[in-house]
């Protein structure tokens, strides 16, 4: 699944459907989100809601999406994101969120006020970090600044 993240026990998604897969690592506080093709807003709503009710149940305080099979994300979806979405997963236990998109530069520049905006609104509304990154690495980094943490 998952070939990018450098944990040694991958565990089975939590949550799966055509298209999304949701893998929670536990030991990590970390919640995976990863979108397998182009979605509609139904579907989005169906995996953020699913990921944030797993992050409830587990207290998970980080989260990585990978967006790399997400061409365009529509208009509708962006509203839904900004407001609704913001607005709840400000309600829970994450403190930082990092997306992975694909290093497209027409992509990267028709999200940028997107992005930014979410920044915002996040930071207005709670404690919720935001970035995106082009990689997986890069991402993590973010993610555990000091490393990601080993377990004994």
């Amino acid at each position: 699944m998952p070939k990018n993240l450098p944990f040694q026990e991958i565990p089975q998604p939590a949550f799966s459907t055509d298209f999304v897969s949701i893998l929670v690592f536990e030991a990590y506080s970390l919640l995976f989100l990863k979108w397998k093709r182009q979605i509609t807003l139904p579907e989005r709503k169906i995996g953020f809601l699913k990921g944030l009710e797993l992050t409830n149940q587990h207290h998970i305080r980080f989260w990585l999406i990978d967006d790399l099979e997400i061409s365009i994300i529509r208009e509708e979806e962006k509203a839904w994101i900004l407001t609704d979405w913001v607005t709840e997963s400000s309600k829970s236990s994450i403190l930082k969120l990092g997306v992975v998109t694909p290093d497209f530069y027409p992509s990267l520049v028709a999200n940028t006020q997107f992005t930014d905006t979410g920044k915002e609104n996040y930071q207005a509304t709670g404690t919720i970090q935001h970035e995106v990154f082009t990689d997986y690495t890069s991402a993590l980094h973010w993610l555990y600044p000091k490393g990601i943490p080993t377990l004994s």
